[in-house]
């Protein structure tokens, strides 16, 4: 059987900016296990009422992904998304623990950081917001493409 290679483009939406990912896959390779099971890392700073994504990752689906708030403002600031609701996932920061299934969001006091885990299971278009100050809002879009 033979197995064609395929890409998941993830696309940011923050403030208006689209910041575009792409990681490239083969199904059924061989690759080593370890590395393909390393967390992947998002890292987003929350300055000036604004989500700000500190750099570019690539994300896979299937694959343990970690999402890092650092609240740099000095009023709290919420995280939620219709995304968590379906997914297992694990949230911890200073005084937070959660884990399981039907989590919508979580709140970030100023000058703390909150670490999300999650494995990526379908692609799509997922929103987040601060339920606290509704005009802070991105996008996060999953989307399987044919590799050139």
């Amino acid at each position: 059987m033979r197995h064609h290679p395929s890409a998941v483009l993830a696309i940011i939406l923050i403030g208006g900016l689209l910041i575009p990912w792409t990681a490239t896959s083969t199904a059924g390779s061989t690759a080593d296990p370890a590395i393909a099971q390393q967390e992947q890392r998002v890292e987003i700073v929350i300055r000036n009422y604004e989500f700000q994504l500190t750099q570019p990752t690539p994300i896979r689906l299937h694959q343990p992904t970690i999402i890092i708030l650092r609240n740099q403002d000095i009023v709290r600031h919420g995280f939620a998304s219709p995304m968590l609701m379906h997914l297992m996932i694990q949230g911890e920061g200073e005084g937070i623990a959660a884990y399981g299934k039907g989590v919508e969001g979580f709140y970030v006091d100023p000058g703390k950081t909150l670490v999300i885990r999650f494995v990526p299971e379908r692609p799509g278009k997922y929103s987040f917001h601060c339920d606290l100050h509704q005009k802070m809002t991105g996008e996060l879009y999953l989307l399987e493409v044919p590799a050139a």
